[in-house]
């Protein structure tokens, strides 16, 4: 994971960093990175505020093949909702002024609670915290029409299948009556991200000596944990050796 800015984000320190007020510019993650936690982790929610009052549903989310997958070009999503939930949201009816609808979706990665009994030297002796990715992304809003709709969810049962079910799994025929019956209750939606706020706090902080031994804690409890704060050490580590260089 680098740590290069995104050229649309709007980064602000709300995602909670219990440690500090101020955000931490090595837990700042970009673009790329972001990305890749939604790829890994595409059960999200999603939360609108209406006239009505909040609301968050829980949805598997995509990258859209609209998404063109450059630093500077804003992140695209696809998913979808039942149309219950739709009107909730409010997305059943246009907005005044002609104005997008307007959602932010969290994407959360792996997390877990980080004992300070585990601090060595230095650093022995501060707070409790929890290690965490998480992903922020406000995002613009379009329904899509019936055919795009079950276009996108004849995507996202291919890419489920495949991961959870590759040997025999089933496939959305979009040309099936009843499959269209059946999406006549759903409706699919597009999200353009335009702008996010995105962290990995993963001790990139505290010491080498540290880092070791809380990694030598969760492993056995928390090896998704584990296995990301190997990744963000090994990437503080290049950043650390390119300013070096």
């Amino acid at each position: 994971m680098g740590h290069e800015a995104a050229p649309f984000a709007a980064a602000s320190p709300s995602v909670g960093d219990t440690e500090s007020m101020q955000p931490n510019p090595l837990y700042k993650i970009g673009v790329a990175d972001v990305r890749e936690l939604i790829t890994r982790n595409p059960w999200m929610q999603l939360i609108s505020h209406p006239a009505s009052g909040p609301v968050a549903s829980p949805s598997p989310v995509l990258l859209a093949p609209h998404d063109r997958g450059g630093d500077s070009e804003p992140i695209v999503l696809e998913t979808h909702l039942g149309r219950a939930d739709g009107r909730l949201h409010g997305l059943l009816q246009p907005r005044e002024g002609g104005e997008p609808h307007r959602m932010l979706v969290i994407v959360q990665g792996d997390h877990g609670y980080i004992s300070p009994s585990w601090y060595l030297g230095a650093d022995a002796g501060q707070i409790p915290t929890w290690n965490f990715e998480q992903a922020t992304l406000t995002c613009d809003v379009e329904v899509l029409d019936a055919q795009a709709n079950l276009e996108t969810l004849q995507r996202l049962v291919t890419h489920f299948e495949q991961a959870y079910a590759p040997e025999d799994g089933v496939r959305l025929d979009v040309d099936d009556d009843g499959n269209r019956g059946m999406a006549m209750g759903t409706i699919g939606l597009r999200l353009t991200v335009r702008s996010f706020d995105a962290k990995c706090k993963m001790s990139q902080n505290k010491s080498d000596a540290t880092r070791a031994s809380v990694l030598a804690q969760v492993e056995a409890s928390n090896p998704g944990l584990a296995a990301r704060m190997r990744a963000a050490g090994a990437d503080a580590a290049a950043s650390r050796q390119a300013t070096a260089d």
